[in-house]
């Protein structure tokens, strides 16, 4: 006869993954069945050494539910490496290694219990799930993507397995998979023009510009007027660096929507980065103009103004972007460049500690 101990906690596993070129961080709510043990009475043919094997998961449950993942490890360990058929002690080495997080270890161990466990069964499901998230953080996309699938399809409500599958099939550049996961989760027709540039934003988010590109394109085959395109192919230009090709953009965008401040910054950046700055000045002013509190464009005005070699103005300009944004690396670093540059090196070390002070405080991520 079996016996079966199942722990429901509600876990917020705090993951940070590279994806592709861009770092990817995801703040999971994950319902796990903190350990899931199946205590089989057949598990080994002594019936002492069955009472040991409980014995020990007894002990792994509670150091479990302590939070001691390297307890739980400790306990279970031995017991895999006796007998590597032990789908019990498999799947919370698991999940422990998961939670850690040792992707590495934890895909080893729940691809051992996966076999292992009744299929469709609850622990099933649950390797299922969190061996497809680890090999997702693990960058493994085309391995994870299957178990996605499985997992989906029993976890309806479950809006992370479902974001997680769209992001899969965007890391394996699947673009019609991508654009109608996408289309799902937001509740649009994914036939809809604004479900292919709806993911058209979410891969240039995550710096997949030719696939964004590709899919903004096969959105204006659908409807030629759609609105906003421009600026969005100009933005993929830009981070492509293809500078001019990006104003060109821009100018068009700004012809039919002459009030998106956005555009008009980046027209700036663009040829600011083509190293036209007189022609950068004029669209950089209008964006603030039309959107005051908008400390970056103060700061790229100010990186204008010092390559005209204007330092008093770029000089106001920063102080104008630190009174509205305080901790803005950029603003005190430039600012700290143009004491430097106009000898008052006091105030450029002291400027410049600020700005490292700030760069340390920074998320890595």
């Amino acid at each position: 006869m079996e016996k079966m101990r199942v722990i429901l906690r509600r876990r917020e596993i705090k993951i940070v993954s590279k994806s592709g070129s861009a770092l990817l961080k995801m703040r999971l709510a994950v319902c796990l069945t903190a350990l899931l043990l199946v205590v089989s009475s057949h598990a080994f043919a002594q019936e002492p050494l069955v009472g040991e094997y409980g014995a020990a998961l007894d002990r792994a449950e509670q150091l479990f539910g302590k939070g001691d993942l390297d307890g739980v490890i400790q306990e279970l360990k031995p017991w895999v490496e006796r007998d590597a058929s032990l789908a019990e002690a498999q799947h919370g080495l698991g999940l422990a290694y998961y939670q850690k997080p040792d992707f590495i270890r934890a895909i080893r161990h729940l691809s051992a219990a996966l076999p292992l466990e009744p299929e469709n069964s609850p622990q099933w499901k649950q390797t299922v799930e969190i061996l497809a998230m680890a090999y997702y953080f693990s960058n493994r996309a085309r391995d994870a993507l299957p178990l996605l699938e499985k997992a989906v399809a029993w976890s309806r409500g479950d809006t992370n397995i479902s974001y997680t599958l769209a992001m899969a099939y965007l890391a394996t550049h699947d673009g019609p998979n991508t654009r109608r996961s996408f289309a799902k989760l937001f509740g649009i027709d994914p036939e809809n023009p604004q479900a292919y540039v709806l993911a058209a934003d979410l891969m240039s988010q995550e710096n997949y510009v030719d696939d964004a590109e590709a899919m903004i394109l096969a959105a204006l085959e659908k409807q030629p007027d759609l609105p906003l395109v421009a600026h969005k192919l100009g933005l993929i230009a830009l981070t492509r660096g293809r500078f001019e090709q990006a104003a060109e953009y821009f100018r068009k965008e700004l012809v039919s929507n002459p009030g998106h401040s956005n555009a008009w910054h980046y027209l700036g950046d663009a040829y600011f980065r083509l190293g036209r700055f007189d022609e950068a000045v004029d669209p950089l002013q209008r964006a603030i103009w039309l959107n005051l509190r908008s400390a970056r464009s103060y700061v790229l005005l100010a990186k204008v103004y010092s390559q005209q070699e204007r330092y008093f103005v770029a000089e106001n300009t920063l102080k104008r972007a630190i009174d509205m944004d305080p901790r803005n690396y950029e603003a005190h670093f430039q600012l700290a460049r143009i004491y430097h540059r106009t000898n008052r090196p006091a105030l450029a070390k002291k400027q410049m500690a600020v700005a490292n002070e700030l760069r340390q405080s920074m998320p890595t991520n």
